[in-house]
C-alpha cells in the first residue's frame, strides 16, 4: 500500500511537497479503512485544482520514479527528470516514497513490512538512493548509496549477490541499486524484501494516463471466458447500451503493415506459438494477429455487441464508441482488480473522469468502495487527480481523502480538506460550496 510520497525540485514543485494516505483521526467512513500496524491507510485520494495548478505533477512524479527504478538504460541515456525551471535547474530532484509489502515469512505465515524509499537524481545519474525498514521506534536502513559507493545492512550484509554488485560490479550511474538487485533476485521465493520491493514498483504501482489504452485487454477476453463475460456485465450495468463484447475478423489490408512486417510476424508466430497485439488504422481499435490452421494471419478485432429495437444483434468496432464509452473500457481491467477482495495493487489515475459522465465516474468508485472489506484488511487502493464536482461530497468521501493543487509564487502546493476545518469545512458542511467560491484555493481566478 501507498503511505507517503514526497517530491522536491519536479516540474511545478521545488520546495518538498507531501501526498499522504495515512488517515487523520476522522472517523467517518472509518469502516472502509486498512489497519497497516498502528496506522490507518486509506483507500483513496483524490487531488483538485485548476488547470496547470499541478494536479498532475504527482501523478508524473510516481510514473518517472517508477520508470527510473524499473527501464534499462544505456549508460548514456538520459533520466526522465523535469526540474522546476526557474529555481531549480541546476539542482537535483528527490523522491521519497513510503509503501507496504507483505512476504512469506518462515512459518508460512505472511507478515507486512513498511519500507521507505528515497532517490536524489538528476537527468545524467543517481547521486543518492537509500532503502529503510519502518519499525515501531526507528527506521533501520537496509543499504545506502552516494554517487558509486554503496553500503550494505540488515540481511544484505553478507549476501553474495548484494556484495558482488556492491563491490565488485559498477552500477551504471543512471541505474539504480534496487532495480538492478531486484533484477538479480528476479527468481528468488516471495521471502526475498528486494525482489518484493522492486516488484511493488513494476507490479503493484499501475499508473493511468488521460489517454491510457488497456492493451491487454483484447488478449485478456480472447483467452479467458470469465474475464470477458465480466467485461460484458460491466459494460451493460454502466449504461453504454453494449450487450456484450466480442471478435470479428478484418481484412490483413486494413492494418495497414508492411508485407516485410508481416511476414516476420507470421513467422514468429509460427515458431513460438500465441498471438500478436497490433493498433490499427481505425482509431481506437486493437486488432489480435494469429495463426489460422492453413498457417497464414488472421486478423480479429475487438467488437462490442449491440441490440436494435428490434432486438436483432449487430456489432461495432471500439473505434466507432463514444469517447466516453472507450474511456470507461479501458478502466474496466482497473475496476476488476479493485473489486477483487485480493488484489493489493495501487492504481494511480490521470482525469480519471475523462470524457465520461458524472454519475458513471461517481458509480466506478462507489463499485469500489462496496468491495471494500469492514475488517481493515483489503490493500487495494485508488488515487486519482479530477475536475468532477459530483465526488466533492461528504457521502462519498472523507475530508482526508481530499487535497487541493493551488499554486503560490509559481510552486505547486497540495493542501488536504481537512486543514480547513477550523476555517468552517467540517464534515458536514457544503464542501462544494466552500470550494467554488474559492475560499480553498485550486479554482481558477477568472
Amino acid at each position: 500500500m501507498l503511505r507517503y510520497f514526497t517530491v522536491a525540485n519536479w516540474k511545478s514543485v521545488y520546495e518538498p511537497v507531501e501526498f499522504s494516505l495515512v488517515a487523520t483521526q476522522e472517523r467517518q467512513h472509518g469502516e472502509r479503512l486498512s489497519r497497516v500496524g498502528r496506522s490507518r491507510v486509506l483507500p483513496v485520494a483524490t487531488i483538485y485544482g485548476a488547470n496547470a495548478s499541478g494536479k498532475s505533477v504527482f501523478i508524473d512524479a510516481l510514473a518517472a520514479l517508477q520508470e527510473i527504478v524499473l527501464k534499462a538504460r544505456n549508460a548514456d541515456d538520459e533520466l526522465p527528470i523535469v526540474p522546476h525551471l526557474s529555481r531549480g535547474a541546476d539542482e537535483p530532484t528527490k523522491f521519497e516514497i513510503e509503501f507496504s509489502v507483505e512476504l512469506d515469512a518462515s512459518n508460512g505465515k505472511r507478515r507486512e513490512e513498511t519500507l521507505i524509499y528515497e532517490l536524489r537524481v538528476d537527468s545524467e545519474k543517481v547521486l543518492e538512493e537509500s532503502l529503510l525498514r519502518v519499525r515501531s521506534q526507528n527506521e533501520v536502513v537496509i543499504f545506502e548509496r552516494e554517487d558509486d559507493r554503496i553500503e550494505l545492512y540488515e540481511e544484505l550484509e553478507g549476501d553474495d549477490v548484494a556484495e558482488a554488485l556492491a563491490k565488485t560490479v559498477v552500477i551504471r550511474p543512471n541505474a539504480t541499486f534496487l532495480g538492478e538487485l531486484g533484477d538479480r533476485y528476479a527468481s528468488k521465493p516471495q521471502e526475498n524484501l528486494i525482489a518484493v520491493a522492486r516488484n511493488w514498483f513494476a507490479e503493484k504501482l499501475r499508473v493511468i494516463g488521460p489517454r491510457s489504452s488497456a492493451m491487454e485487454l483484447p488478449l485478456r477476453v480472447l483467452a479467458d471466458d470469465s474475464f470477458a463475460q465480466t467485461i460484458g456485465e460491466l459494460l451493460s450495468w454502466a449504461d453504454t447500451g453494449i450487450a456484450d463484447v466480442g471478435f470479428e475478423e478484418i481484412p490483413r489490408r486494413a492494418l495497414g503493415i508492411p508485407s516485410r512486417i508481416e511476414e516476420r510476424i507470421r513467422k514468429d508466430l509460427a515458431s513460438e506459438g500465441g498471438k500478436f497485439l497490433v493498433g490499427t488504422r481505425f482509431d481506437r481499435d486493437q486488432v489480435v494477429l494469429e495463426l489460422d490452421d492453413s498457417g497464414q494471419l488472421k486478423a480479429q478485432r475487438l467488437v462490442a455487441v449491440h441490440h436494435d429495437p428490434n432486438g436483432k444483434e449487430f456489432t461495432l468496432g471500439f473505434g466507432d464508441e463514444s469517447d466516453g464509452t472507450v474511456r470507461f473500457l479501458n478502466l474496466l481491467p482497473m475496476l476488476i482488480q479493485l473489486r477483487d477482495s485480493k488484489s493489493d495493487v495501487v492504481f494511480v489515475v490521470d482525469e480519471i473522469e475523462n470524457s465520461m459522465h458524472p454519475k458513471l465516474t461517481e458509480a466506478l468508485i462507489r463499485s469500489f468502495f462496496g468491495s471494500l472489506s469492514t475488517d481493515g484488511v483489503s490493500r487495494r487502493q485508488l488515487v486519482f487527480s479530477t475536475h468532477e464536482l459530483q465526488l466533492l461530497r461528504s457521502d462519498l468521501l472523507r475530508r482526508d481523502e481530499i487535497w487541493l493543487a493551488d499554486k503560490d509564487d509559481a510552486q505547486t502546493r497540495l493542501t488536504r480538506l481537512s486543514e480547513f476545518s477550523e476555517d468552517g469545512v467540517r464534515k458536514d458542511a457544503d464542501w462544494l460550496g466552500f470550494y467554488m467560491s474559492g475560499r480553498l484555493g485550486g479554482v481558477p481566478r477568472v
